[in-house]
């Protein structure tokens, strides 16, 4: 395929291992530029900042990679990237690689995702990327996500509907040869959270883990979580408009008046 201006982003930071293998592996055939926070900001989903300012530097630590930090989120780093800080529009945006999968409703707190639909969302064709990562300080394993979705970077870019968001998981062992098209899983996460009193004799409250406490009946679904037991790389689309069509013409026939 023709060499593509890529833009990568996370959750984690800029030096990230996840980030940094896929600028390793991308930049030896497209373009790379990194603008992703300075620390990490995780589970932030599409938060923005509108506050206070925000702050970018500029880092010369990979070669033939441009590093840009941003003191926001995933999704103020993307804005920012677009508007003023790289010279051209990118062909395509990359969001990961995370080490905790993001699927399900999951999705929705995750800034890695985010910042994917917010790419979206400003007219860049963008891939979210999430894995199981047994040992989240080996780059070995961030390395060989990374050749996996560099080498089938044509057929996922292909595949990108306009105002569509590909959000790609992979399991802990992974095959290209083991690709599943499916939905989001729902009805998995539950509000539950832990108390527990300081020594002052206050009340404080743990929201227990959403992406790890779910009913096993959701794998009835055959949904992502679903295929992801099963061992294969799954590929959600996600639709950014959330409006719903059907509704809307019911509540066009309805008789009912404000």
């Amino acid at each position: 395929m023709k060499s593509l201006r890529i833009l990568l982003v996370n959750e984690r930071g800029c030096f990230d291992k996840g980030i940094i293998a896929l600028a390793k592996i991308l930049s030896t055939t497209h373009r790379v530029n990194i603008v992703a926070p300075l620390r990490k900001k995780d589970r932030v989903g599409g938060s923005i900042t509108a506050s206070r300012p925000l702050r970018s530097d500029k880092y010369n630590a990979l070669r033939k990679v441009k590093i840009f930090s941003v003191d926001g989120s995933p999704c103020d780093c993307v804005g920012l990237a677009l508007d003023k800080i790289l010279k051209s529009k990118p062909d395509l945006i990359i969001s990961g690689i995370d080490p905790y999968h993001n699927r399900g409703e999951t999705m929705y707190s995750s800034g890695v995702t985010g910042a994917a639909i917010r790419g979206t969302i400003n007219g860049i064709p963008s891939i979210a990327i999430s894995a199981d990562i047994k040992n989240r300080h080996d780059e070995a394993e961030y390395l060989s996500i990374a050749r996996t979705v560099n080498r089938n970077l044509k057929y996922l870019t292909d595949r990108i509907q306009p105002d569509t968001t590909l959000n790609i998981n992979f399991p802990r062992v992974h095959s290209a040869r083991r690709i599943q098209w499916t939905h989001m899983t729902t009805n998995m996460v539950q509000s539950t959270y832990t108390p527990e009193v300081n020594p002052f004799g206050k009340t404080f409250y743990w929201m227990d883990n959403p992406s790890q406490n779910y009913p096993l009946s959701i794998l009835e679904q055959h949904g992502d979580i679903y295929w992801l037991k099963k061992g294969y790389i799954t590929i959600t689309p996600l639709k950014y408009d959330l409006t719903d069509p059907d509704a809307i013409e019911v509540l066009k026939r309805s008789t009912i008046s404000l």
